[in-house]
């Protein structure tokens, strides 16, 4: 076997189209290939530059072109490509990741034969061990070009790579036992953060984050996912009008203007800082678990503060980005009681960025959300009323739905009742 993975992962070459003048003046022309060859050549026309960096208009096309392939595809078609297509294409990324090629063949880039590819691994794979997914682009017989996103796979700052590892780790494992963990309660939804489907499926019966603190290889590939993730979102400060926040706020006595409540590495706290740079000191706060604290690496106008967000808040307000989320209704109410103890009536806002799922026409990128949350976590996504529902209910009143322009999520501006 050899380098038979870089051909599953290249498109198939066309080949037929070399005809004859004399051929095609003598061949009927057939309506319904023109207007075959019309629409591809209207689809091959499609490049990611022209929509000049505007990602709501990028995003419409890119639902559209999901929606198109589910209509021309037959159902087996469809069948095919998740049991059969996507798992193998999927485990030709990770072996490659695995003997280290996307990274060698970004530092070095170029087209490459089959036999350059096969002395970037190592260990160096069987000649013939490197099955057509657009992952790298087939220039002829055993030559292959890198794409972008093959590029960011060996990129380390992309954390591609690290998104794709995190699956390997733990996404997959859970996505396949989702099914008969389902049935062993019942089809009941799953409400237990401890004993859930992760822990079903973990080697050593530990749940999610358990598995994280436990294993430092799964922590920094989720880590680096949940970066690539929030990088991909909308800046918050671009969702919500910060300046108007900001007018109302009372910094001299260096009371915080944001705490960013479980904010990972830094990322939402830090468009905070690129929006307003004049701000002062003590007036940004990052929060999260020590072991992630001590990892962060932001601005050193950005207060650090290792905090479980479990525990009684030591400051008056708050931002959470996709931490609500991660919890049923029961532990999300007791993170909330926290919150809301700390604030101050008339004054404090808590500012919660995460998915509000549409009454129709959720995206897949919100309905997998939704079923991952389960899968990982027994959470889940919140509708608008189950947002609200959950606020009140602990004492918050909701003043505004910010709508982000990807139509991914939203930020919910809410007080104290």
């Amino acid at each position: 076997m050899g380098l038979a993975f870089i051909p599953l992962l290249a498109p198939a070459r066309l080949k037929g189209f070399g005809s004859s003048k004399v051929e095609h003046l003598h061949t009927p022309v057939d309506p319904v290939s023109a207007q075959t060859e019309q629409i591809n050549a209207s689809l091959d026309a499609v490049r990611l530059e022209a929509f000049g960096g505007n990602e709501v208009e990028r995003l419409k096309v890119r639902a559209a072109a999901r929606r198109l392939l589910a209509r021309v595809e037959t159902p087996y078609e469809r069948a095919w490509g998740f049991c059969f297509e996507q798992p193998v294409v999927f485990a030709a990324l990770q072996t490659c990741i695995d003997v280290g090629l996307w990274r060698s063949w970004t530092r070095l880039g170029g087209e490459k034969s089959i036999d350059e590819l096969v002395k970037l691994t190592s260990p160096t794979v069987d000649t013939n061990l490197l099955p057509a997914f657009n992952v790298v682009e087939e220039t002829a017989e055993d030559r292959f070009k890198p794409t972008p996103f093959s590029l960011s796979i060996g990129d380390e700052s992309t954390k591609v790579r690290a998104s794709l590892q995190a699956a390997t780790n733990q996404y997959i494992a859970t996505s396949k036992n989702l099914p008969t963990y389902l049935a062993s309660i019942s089809y009941q939804e799953p409400q237990d953060v401890t004993t859930n489907n992760h822990s079903s499926s973990d080697p050593e019966g530990l749940n999610f984050f358990g598995r994280l603190q436990k294993t430092p290889a799964y922590y920094e590939a989720f880590t680096g996912h949940m970066e690539a993730w929030t990088t991909w979102k909308t800046p918050w400060t671009k969702v919500v009008d910060t300046n108007q926040l900001l007018a109302g706020a009372n910094l001299d006595s260096g009371s915080p203007f944001v705490v960013d409540v479980g904010g990972n590495t830094g990322i939402d706290i830090s468009h905070v800082l690129a929006k307003h740079p004049n701000i002062p000191v003590g007036s940004l706060v990052l929060q999260d678990l020590p072991e992630i604290i001590a990892t962060a690496q932001v601005d050193k106008k950005i207060t650090t503060m290792a905090h479980d967000f479990f525990l009684p808040q030591p400051v008056k307000a708050y931002f959470m980005h996709a931490v609500l989320h991660d919890w049923p209704d029961k532990k999300a109410k007791q993170l909330l009681e926290n919150t809301k103890d700390a604030m101050t009536k008339g004054y404090s806002k808590l500012l919660v960025y995460d998915i509000v799922l549409p009454p129709t026409g959720a995206s897949i990128s919100q309905t997998t959300m939704d079923v991952q949350m389960m899968s990982l976590l027994s959470a889940s996504e919140r509708t608008q009323e189950q947002w609200n529902n959950l606020l009140t209910s602990t004492g918050f009143k909701i003043v505004k739905f910010w709508p982000d322009p990807q139509q991914y999520e939203m930020v919910i501006e809410a007080e104290l009742a």
